[in-house]
């Protein structure tokens, strides 16, 4: 009788122990999920404060530099993110094509260094799209 009472001290024990065991892993589990979505938000806060420093740059070299109005850069700049938004899962010849109908356009109408300008804001918007997504998707 004192040898099963014995056993079942044992069973309880081992069972306290395998519950222990389980709340640590679940524990270590949540730690890595937490520590790996404040690596993404990290990483996306980056991709976004990256752009939107080029994107002022942009304006500001657009203004300063070139001597251009705020009004025109600051909208060529928007039209420039809204095309590579839409662009952005296109395929690269796409892309191309609109770089280039785009610097041709400011050939013709003698803005050239402003839709040069409007082409790295391009290239930046589908480069931030494209790491923002992976981000997201990882």
């Amino acid at each position: 009788m004192e040898n099963e009472k014995y056993t079942e001290r044992d069973n309880d024990l081992e069972i306290v122990e395998i519950a222990e065991f389980k709340r640590s892993d679940t524990h270590r589990k949540i730690a890595r999920n937490e520590e790996r979505q404040r690596q993404k938000r990290r990483r996306f806060y980056g991709i976004l404060l990256a752009f939107a420093l080029a994107f002022l740059a942009a304006i500001l070299c657009g203004i300063f530099a070139f001597h251009i109005p705020a009004v025109v850069v600051c909208v060529v700049l928007v039209l420039e993110v809204l095309i590579a938004v839409n662009l952005y899962k296109a395929k690269i010849w796409v892309q191309a094509a609109a770089m280039i109908i785009g610097v041709a356009a400011g050939l013709m109408f003698g803005r050239l260094p402003l839709m040069v300008v409007g082409t790295i804001v391009y290239v930046a918007a589908v480069l931030a799209l494209y790491g923002i997504r992976s981000v997201l998707s990882a």
